[in-house]
């Protein structure tokens, strides 16, 4: 190593990765350690790879199998390992021809030479190699090119591994590991999964994580009514993830519907691509599979309900990845994750019909009690008012038991109960027609500008009472809903509340906003006396009941004030604060 140390130099050598190890070669070069990491996609050697005398004392106590080639083949370095594999640790093979060496290769390897001096990268696992026509051996090769300072390629770098039964065994038995691990992970998670989104982009990260796979999507195959008929990814996971950009596959497309994903959704049975290089199937994207260093896929369908399909994809960088043992326990990992999908599907689908049901229930409540209030109007408001009109009328027929002065006050009061019966009516069909309708038109409301409408109309049917209206607000200044809606509550409820007040003193009403994390209040605060506070009836918000103690009026007011705020899914809540308010809260949700 003197001679070495005499030169300053900078080397990195870095071996296929096939047993899950890394391989380190450190160097003291002028008492620095110089300690670099070996990754399985870059092989290269560099700085000053001419001179054979330290790169020969440097490879050959390396404990892997590496020759070490120049252009014209011939022999630079190898390691101890490589020579004791292929029995030549008693021939001085430095400067030899590597065809000399071995005068029986097989004239695809050399074409495979060709190539790697030429600059390619050459790789395969469990390829079987014959030597001298008598020796056979398993092993996983890569043969890749290595280039001088200046660029220039210098020659090739043969990397070879023999696989004994041993370790191949031993391999298989990782990989199932590996799988079964996977499989019991994903299960787990699967059967405490509520939310269908989030188990998916689980499925997939744990896939990746503990599978030791490179790329894996999901999606769904569009059906039969679907005008679109592309499957693109929806969840997708891996440090591949770039293959993906701008990635779909067409069912349009007669090429795309050969390849592995489209016969996976066709068939519904699981498609495995071991190796893409050479694959018929995969063309449209052999290129930019291996831009990304992906070499086989397996394509699981997942039978979902409804005759749906979705389409589970997994990518490895390993040639021949996907053995029968592997294909296996992935199916079983499609199935249970379908099983889990259908399931979360189920769930949700009786949660609606619940809803519905409900729903329909309430729906038959609400006319049953309308009915009901319909009887009461009829029988108390409308049946009592007709009956004092047909009265009067028939005393006004009867001339001689009325005086002049009694038959004016007689007609008077005719027009009264006309004019109260006219009330009723209008009173009852607008509650009827809001009863009849949803909220129609969403939209950004200012509550400024919606107060001031409202005053503006409220100054036309008051123009003799005089009220005072103050607001606040500063919480949050507007709402979305519909507009027609809350004008329509606001203005008969002030309108309600002006019409008690009987005093000539100038009635005082406030209004303020406020925030709450998923709802919207008004509070509308009558600022009375409170002697007018205590309310007459418990069921204030059933129709004709009274809510002031000092009025024997009854009026639909309020039943048509909580209809409609019921309607756009809000509350109205009643109570009494101090002994001089009382206060309105309207409640609305966020949309």
């Amino acid at each position: 190593m003197a001679a070495i140390q005499a030169k300053k130099f900078r080397i990195v050598v870095i071996s296929l990765n096939y047993v899950e190890e890394y391989a380190m070669l450190i160097i003291q070069c002028e008492g620095t350690s110089v300690k670099e990491k070996v990754d399985e996609r870059d092989w290269l050697i560099s700085n000053r790879i001419e001179s054979t005398n330290w790169i020969k004392a440097i490879m050959e106590n390396l404990p892997t199998s590496i020759v070490m080639v120049d252009l014209g083949m011939n022999v630079i370095a190898a390691t101890n390992k490589w020579l004791e594999t292929y029995d030549l640790e008693l021939i001085d093979i430095i400067g030899q021809n590597f065809y000399e060496i071995f005068p029986n290769l097989p004239e695809e390897r050399k074409e495979i030479h060709k190539r790697c001096l030429l600059g390619a990268t050459e790789r395969k696992e469990n390829d079987v190699l014959v030597v001298d026509g008598r020796n056979r051996f398993n092993v996983n090769w890569e043969v890749r090119p290595w280039r001088k300072t200046n660029g220039a390629i210098g020659g090739i770098i043969l990397f070879s591994e023999i696989i004994n039964e041993g370790d191949k065994k031993k391999k298989m038995l990782f990989r199932l590991f590996r799988e079964l691990n996977l499989l019991i992970e994903v299960i787990d998670n699967i059967i405490t999964a509520t939310d269908e989104f989030e188990m998916i982009e689980h499925v997939c990260k744990k896939i990746v994580q503990i599978g030791g796979y490179q790329l894996v999507w999901f999606g769904y195959v569009p059906d039969s009514i679907n005008e679109n008929k592309f499957i693109s990814p929806l969840h997708k996971f891996g440090s591949a993830i770039h293959y993906l950009d701008n990635f779909m596959i067409d069912l349009n497309n007669e090429v795309h519907k050969n390849g592995p994903v489209a016969r996976a959704a066709t068939n519904l049975r699981s498609v495995v691509v071991n190796e893409i290089a050479v694959s018929q199937i995969f063309t449209p994207w052999k290129v930019n599979a291996q831009v990304h260093n992906l070499n086989s896929i397996i394509s699981i369908p997942l039978k979902l309900l409804n005759g749906k399909v979705a389409i589970l994809n997994i990518y490895s960088n390993e040639k021949n990845r996907f053995t029968e043992e592997e294909v296996k326990i992935l199916d079983r990992l499609g199935s249970a994750l379908a099983y889990s999908m259908n399931g979360l599907q189920r769930a949700y689908e009786n949660k609606v019909a619940r809803l519905k049901q409900e729903k329909l229930i309430k729906d038959l409540n609400i006319q049953n009690r309308s009915l009901e209030e319909f009887t009461y109007v009829v029988s108390h408001n409308l049946r009592s008012k007709v009956v004092n009109l047909l009265n009067a009328t028939v005393l006004i027929e009867e001339e001689d038991c009325l005086t002049e002065q009694e038959q004016k006050h007689m007609i008077s009061e005719v027009r009264n109960i006309s004019l109260k019966l006219d009330e009723v009516m209008k009173d009852l069909n607008s509650t009827l027609l809001v009863k009849e309708h949803m909220l129609l038109n969403s939209e950004s409301v200012s509550f400024t500008s919606l107060v001031a409408q409202v005053v503006h109309k409220l100054n036309a049917v008051f123009p003799v009472k005089k009220f005072h209206l103050g607001t606040d607000f500063s919480a949050i200044t507007e709402i979305r809903t519909d507009r027609y809606f809350l004008y329509e509550i606001l203005l008969q409820l002030l309108q309600g509340i002006i019409k008690q007040n009987v005093d000539n003193d100038a009635q005082r009403i406030t209004i303020k906003s406020e925030l709450l994390p998923d709802k919207v209040q008004l509070h509308i605060t009558d600022h009375v006396s409170g002697e007018k506070l205590l309310f007459a009836e418990n069921n204030i918000f059933d129709i004709y009941r009274r809510l002031y103690q000092h009025t024997s009026q009854g009026g639909i007011k309020l039943f048509y004030v909580n209809a409609i705020i019921e309607n756009i899914g809000g509350k109205l809540y009643v109570e009494t604060i101090g002994s001089n308010d009382i206060v309105f809260t309207i409640e609305l949700p966020v949309d």
